[in-house]
């Protein structure tokens, strides 16, 4: 199922990316071009999500549903909206901002570690290896501070 998802969810960016790349296409063909394969990725979307859903149909419980909107939904202005459901299965709408979102999603995250971790179920083999960072320099001296962006004049043209 999972590979499924990240199935739907790659063709919906690849169809995204197409269609805002015609958005800026030099010529009409160019457009032509890029707005078919957005079209042939949104085809793919479709197929793979019916094929989603009735995986889902047939490996969960006849009560669970495809909820036919987003639980997290990215909005234009930078807002996320959170769709959860109260203890009385109220439908609710959190608004956040783009900051408390990954707040909550990185605590989220980070209190399923600590209660698996609790209930022994260790999650550090399944995670790659870190390397130790390099030592901090004694010396005093400090890094090249970074220029923020366009400070530095325009980026370098691309071949």
């Amino acid at each position: 199922m999972i590979a499924l998802v990240n199935d739907v969810c790659g063709q919906f960016a690849r169809a995204e990316v197409a269609r805002a790349l015609a958005g800026h296409a030099t010529s009409h063909a160019e457009h032509a071009t890029l707005t078919e394969r957005a079209a042939r990725f949104d085809a793919l979307v479709d197929e793979r999500w019916r094929e989603l859903v009735k995986a889902i149909r047939a490996g969960l419980p006849g009560a669970a549903q495809v909820e036919r909107f987003l639980p997290v939904r990215p909005l234009t202005n930078g807002h996320v909206e959170l769709h959860v459901h109260d203890t009385q299965a109220r439908r609710l709408v959190v608004l956040l901002t783009g900051a408390q979102a990954l707040a909550v999603g990185a605590h989220l995250t980070a209190n399923g570690a600590v209660s698996l971790d609790r209930i022994g179920r260790k999650l550090d083999s399944g995670l790659p290896h870190v390397k130790a960072a390099p030592p901090f320099s004694t010396n005093g001296t400090a890094g090249q501070l970074a220029t923020p962006d366009g400070a530095a004049g325009p980026p370098a043209a691309h071949p």
